[in-house]
């Protein structure tokens, strides 16, 4: 990952999430490795109340691969990022193609990042939108 330095709060957000999503979401054996070059090993996020370390975010990759659609047509609009050194507060949508429906969930983060750009600290809370259409 690049660092945030290297691009505006907006751009730097959209890469991660998209990239991740490519890398390790889309991507196929363990996740583990893949994982590592997005998160620090001492990774904490909480969303929308349930607090995940690494061992959980790992587990989690497993029912999200599973339950996408073959082309699922991820994409990440965010809306609006502001950056104070390494943390960055975003607004975006996720909008993908499960295999029985489309979703659109927007979420809004509070992330701390390394200098390499993984994150480290994350605490957010989301919501699926109406209908989760992809308008």
């Amino acid at each position: 990952m690049r660092s945030l330095v290297q691009s505006t709060p907006e751009q730097f957000m959209t890469k991660f999430f998209t990239t991740y999503h490519e890398e390790v979401v889309r991507g196929s054996g363990d996740p583990a490795p893949a994982m590592a070059r997005f998160y620090t090993p001492d990774i904490v996020m909480i969303s929308d109340g349930v607090r995940l370390n690494w061992d959980k975010l790992v587990a989690h990759i497993h029912p999200v691969r599973k339950h996408l659609a073959e082309d699922d047509e991820a994409r990440f609009e965010v809306h609006e990022a502001l950056a104070d050194g390494n943390r960055i507060a975003a607004r975006l949508t996720i909008h993908a193609a499960m295999r029985k429906k489309l979703i659109s969930t927007e979420v809004m983060q509070f992330c701390e990042f390394t200098p390499d750009g993984r994150m480290h600290r994350s605490c957010g809370f989301t919501r699926t939108l109406n209908g989760g259409s992809h308008e």
